[in-house]
Order: structure tokens, then sequence, then C-alpha cells
């Protein structure tokens, strides 16, 4: 895959192009593991990395999620995990909160580094107001999971008095 073509997928990305990225796991661990797309994954990252602008959301918010299922069966994080953690939540704190938490939470590793992104007191506020709001109406178990994940990972900034 040549630069010009992965900066042509990076481009034109949309829905129809997860396929390209998805983890695709064999089912197996260590040596035996196996998933057809790392590669590529890894190089579109590696590229993004260059450049979060040349990239939209959506490709933003597949690359984390993909990389946080990997990282769940691979035993190992990828190593620039947590600018796509950043990315995400400079491009939508409460938007994309869901989605941060559900891949923050797939294992050790992505708990640890999706926790080296840094929120502003702004940030911190607007999800701090959608966490409270969600979960006044929530009665879906695993989506309060994560909102509970959030309210822990950004607790509002004590003020004081």
């Amino acid at each position: 895959m040549t630069e010009a073509e992965i900066t042509a997928f990076v481009h034109a990305y949309g829905p129809s192009d997860l396929e390209r990225i998805r983890f695709n796991w064999n089912g197996k661990h260590a040596d035996a593991l196996e998933d057809p797309n790392m590669e590529f994954r890894y190089a579109v990252c590696k590229h993004v990395v260059k450049d979060f602008t040349k990239a939209s959301d959506l490709l933003i918010r597949d690359l984390y999620t993909e990389l946080a299922k990997c990282s769940k069966q691979t035993w190992s994080v990828y190593n620039n995990f947590h600018l796509f953690a950043q990315e995400l939540l400079d491009r939508g704190a409460a938007k994309y909160l869901l989605d941060y938490a559900e891949g923050a939470m797939q294992s050790f590793d992505t708990v640890l580094a999706s926790g080296r992104v840094i929120v502003t007191d702004e940030q911190r506020g607007v999800i701090g107001s959608f966490i409270e709001s969600e979960l006044l109406t929530c009665s879906d178990a695993r989506k309060k999971a994560l909102l509970e994940f959030a309210r822990g990972r950004f607790p509002e900034k004590k003020t004081n008095a």
C-alpha cells in the first residue's frame, strides 16, 4: 500500500470502508493470532497521526474503536491509542463520550492508555452535564456502566469556596 493510496483512503473514508480497518480476529492468541486488516489499519493510523485534520470524525471513531477491540485480544495497545482518544474528545466531548468509554473499557491496556487524555475545564463541564442528563433516563445497563466509567474518569472539578 503506497502513501498515496492511504491518503486517498483517508480522504474518501465512509461507512462502507470500515471493513478494511475492522479488527478481523481469527479467535486465537499469541503467535497464532491473525488479523488480515492489522497492517493496513496501523498504516492508516500512522498516516492519520501525522495530521488528524485530514481525517473525518467517522474515521477517527472507527480507528479508535477497532484499535480498542484489537488491544483486548492482542494483550497490548497501539502506541498512539491515546492520541485517538484525545482527538475523539476534542471533536465532541459529549458526542463521542460513549465511544471513548467503550474503547477505554476494552482492556487493562486501553484503560491506562486512554487515561492519558487532557480535558479542559470546559470539556469537563460538558462531559459532566452530559453524564448527569443521560443517567436521568438511562435504563440500559451497558450504557449506564459506560457513563459511570466516564464519571469516574472525568470528575467535576472541585472549586475552593
